[in-house]
């Protein structure tokens, strides 16, 4: 997509009919500036108008842009003009016309140095897989439960973190970029999910379903592709300098989160001049500075792969064995406090924690299927499995930071499609700070 100040009327023959396909998606929010994904099924040219809810104000409109087929024609706009702790309206126009429904967003209140930090509950969800006739094996449901979406928007998060295989690519799809566009699009288009993506922001990180063949990595033939069409649906909040690949970060209120490439450094078949590797020195060494540098209560770690289960495994970072053990050495050297992982990957889900003598224990909830098929038992052997964590259903997670600033704790509930609880764990801060 490109940046489009001006339309030429020689351009309207080409875009009359475009529609909405997908979105409005909210892709991040912070207290001065908001950005919205829509997908349409043409070249369009989009814009977002958007004002304060409630008030006579002005409608502010964002810069316009063209969309084309190289991204499957998505759009993300940036909505410049918003300010802390207000209420915002906005729609999307799309060649001259307001489509789809209206949505509302909050920022969050500017708490720096003025009041201790809001409370707040983000939700955090596996795999997705959308149903899509003649591609399905036959006598098996690869997916389904789509109502999941809609419990959770009952939940009111604040927003939503995919801990990746969000789209599940097939054999048929992962030859050609129209392939990958066209899988995304159908997961993105499950109509229980709209309003979701509307009402707050999404984030996700990427598994081996999203990048394409199994075991794909560094030297994928089709790692470009799998990066494009990925970062086309789930733009992110910020492009990391200097990294290749999908890693970003981004804070809400007292809370630092750190999103991972499972993907592009990946070299699980190495040679005897090199080792395993999944996320490779340079993204180690980001990750090092980033927490270093974080100010943050919590420091919450995303990866699309487990990253405390010890199992021999090649989907558990822990395959990569010098280089797992040199990442947590290096948050012990570091002192890093506050730290908390969050994970997926699996056909199930489970809570493994990892008991240190010299530090805080480190626990990483890894989540199960959205929509996925969830297997009825574990295939592997985690002897850190908390007691009654694993899920064998589907199931996502609700993540709530609350207390005030001396007492900050992380309330965990699993809950099942329909919102039923399967089980809690409260981590106060206090637990994750190493002893004097």
């Amino acid at each position: 997509m490109r940046l489009f100040p001006t339309l030429s009327i020689l351009f309207l023959p080409a875009l009359v009919g475009a529609g909405l396909v997908n979105g409005p998606m909210l892709a991040h929010l912070d207290m001065r500036e908001a950005k919205v994904w829509v997908q349409a099924d043409a070249p369009s040219i989009v814009r977002v108008h958007y004002s304060e809810v409630g008030s006579n104000g002005a409608d502010y409109q964002t810069v316009p842009v063209e969309t084309d087929n190289r991204a499957g024609h998505t759009a993300v706009l940036t909505l410049d003009r918003v300010e802390p702790g207000t209420r915002y309206r906005y729609s999307v126009e799309l060649n001259g016309d307001r489509v789809g429904q209206a949505g509302t967003f909050s920022t969050l209140e500017n708490y720096y140095e003025r009041t201790p930090p809001p409370d707040f509950r983000f939700a955090v969800g596996g795999a997705h897989y959308a149903i899509e006739a003649g591609f399905e094996p036959p006598y098996r449901t690869l997916g389904g439960g789509y109502d999941i979406f809609s419990t959770i928007a009952e939940h009111e998060p604040a927003f939503m973190l995919w801990v990746g295989n969000t789209a599940h690519l097939r054999p048929g799809d992962w030859a050609t970029q129209s392939g990958y566009l066209k899988r995304f699009t159908t997961a993105r288009a499950v109509s229980q999910l709209g309003p979701l993506l509307r009402s707050i922001p999404h984030y996700a990180v990427w598994g081996e379903t999203d990048y394409g063949a199994p075991g794909g990595g560094r030297l994928s033939s089709t790692r470009q592709i799998a990066e494009s069409s990925f970062t086309a649906f789930w733009p992110r909040p910020t492009k990391v300098a200097e990294l290749d690949g999908v890693a970003t970060q981004f804070r809400y209120a007292d809370v630092d989160f750190f999103l991972l490439d499972v993907r592009t450094y990946r070299n699980a078949t190495p040679d005897s001049t090199s080792r395993v590797e999944i996320l490779g020195a340079k993204q180690i060494e980001w990750l090092r500075q980033a927490l270093i540098e974080s100010t943050a209560t919590f420091k919450i770690v995303a990866a699309g792969a487990p990253i405390l289960n010890p199992a021999d495994s090649r989907r558990n970072l822990s395959y990569a064995e010098r280089e797992h053990s040199e990442l947590l050495q290096m948050m012990r050297n570091e002192q890093i406090t506050g730290l908390f992982f969050l994970s997926g990957g699996k056909r199930y889900g489970e809570l493994t924690k990892l008991v240190h003598a010299n530090s805080y224990n480190l626990y990483d909830l890894t989540l199960g299927p959205l929509t996925a098929e969830p297997s009825e038992s574990s295939d592997e052997l985690n002897f850190f499995r908390a007691p009654r964590s694993s899920t064998y259903e589907r199931h996502f997670a609700l993540i709530e930071c609350t207390g005030n600033e001396a007492e900050r704790a992380l309330t965990i509930r699993v809950l099942d499609s329909e919102g039923g609880e399967l089980w809690n764990r409260r981590i106060p801060v206090s637990e994750l700070q190493i002893a004097d």
